[in-house]
């Protein structure tokens, strides 16, 4: 039996052995809030409990832009509870043996690019815009990403992402492992398709296209990059390399991690080290226990960039603290991974 369930921001609709999820909150980019993520656990508990497919997408011009910033900076949610609410929700789809698809099909960032990796496909267009852009205010990306962009076939280009927050278009998505499949097709017609039929991979398939390789923006700087963004190396070297490699893209790279927060570079970077031995639910636990103290007990800097960006509009440079790459050592960043504050990642039941 069909049915539909809704609040004004997440609206489920049940169509024979698939729940379609779409995120409805367009003048927010579709950022989630606790109250979208409570909501949605329902859904994801019905697709445990009755094994359905699940799809994922979005009203408007994104995807999902991840987690909803001011009601982290204003309170309204503790961090702990948002963050718990999403890694649980993350491993749940990531762990479903049914069916789950992402259209991403606009702005996917943060945890929106979370749902797109724990679903089994990923579905890029020309519209998609993907990027991890959390260094940019002074927090470290999460949602999985130190399990899957290390493992990406270049690591290097993993790395890249990981660091610079820099934004990608869909080609270059299903170019590089971030989407099984690449689409021109409106998406509406194609999810249309799918509520009549619930083989969805064969329906995706039917509209795959192949991108031309002149759309990448990648492919022309990836020796530089590989160069630049070795596994090998630590953030003060490759910002050294980028300098010695002397091109407007490095230069331009260099600046670029110059603006952002110097904490947040030296985490990202050794969650990304860490995240090469470590499984998708190590990963997690081990992301949340930094979000906790990177946004709750030890770090200022979340604050202060947010109310900088977005409650000022500034659009220059962040007074970070430590306010250069050199003034972070060892000492300061391995506390953050002892996790000496702050709670466990309990995962549900499966």
């Amino acid at each position: 039996m069909d049915s539909e369930a809704a609040d004004s921001q997440v609206i489920c609709v049940d169509k024979a052995n698939t729940l379609f999820i779409k995120i409805n909150r367009p003048s927010a980019l579709n950022s989630w809030n606790l109250e979208m993520l409570q909501f949605a656990h329902r859904f994801l508990a019905k697709a445990q409990q009755e094994r359905k497919n699940l799809v994922f997408y979005g009203e408007g011009r994104a995807f999902s832009v991840g987690g909803d910033i001011l009601q982290l900076l204003t309170g309204q949610a503790g961090v702990e509870e948002v963050f718990m609410s999403l890694n649980a929700s993350l491993y749940i789809i990531s762990n479903l043996p049914t069916t789950t698809v992402t259209f991403m099909d606009g702005l996917t960032m943060g945890g929106g690019c979370g749902v797109s990796w724990a679903c089994k496909i990923a579905v890029a267009t020309p519209k998609t815009v993907w990027a991890m852009p959390e260094s940019s205010i002074g927090f470290c990306p999460d949602a999985g990403s130190s399990y899957h962009l290390s493992r990406l076939s270049i690591p290097e280009l993993g790395l890249y992402l990981k660091l610079t927050g820099e934004r990608i278009n869909g080609a270059d998505c299903y170019f590089y492992g971030l989407a099984k499949y690449y689409i021109l097709e409106d998406k509406e017609k194609i999810l249309q398709e799918m509520r009549e039929d619930e083989d969805l991979e064969k329906i995706i398939k039917k509209y795959h296209v192949e991108p031309r390789q002149k759309e990448s923006t990648i492919m022309p700087i990836m020796r530089d990059l590989i160069y630049c963004f070795n596994n090998h190396i630590d953030v003060e070297t490759i910002m050294y390399r980028l300098r010695q490699t002397n091109s407007s893209w490095s230069l331009k790279t260099l600046k670029k991690l110059e603006d952002l927060c110097p904490l947040s570079l030296r985490i990202a970077h050794e969650a990304f080290k860490r995240g090469k031995q470590l499984s998708y639910e190590r990963c997690l636990k081990m992301e949340f226990n930094l979000a906790a103290q990177m946004l709750e007990y030890r770090n200022k800097n979340f604050k202060e960039a947010a109310e900088h960006k977005f409650i000022n509009k500034n659009r220059g440079r962040v007074n970070w603290s430590p306010n250069s790459i050199e003034e972070v050592g060892e000492s300061t960043i391995q506390p953050y991974f002892a996790n000496q504050e702050g709670i466990k990642l309990l995962f549900p039941r499966l």
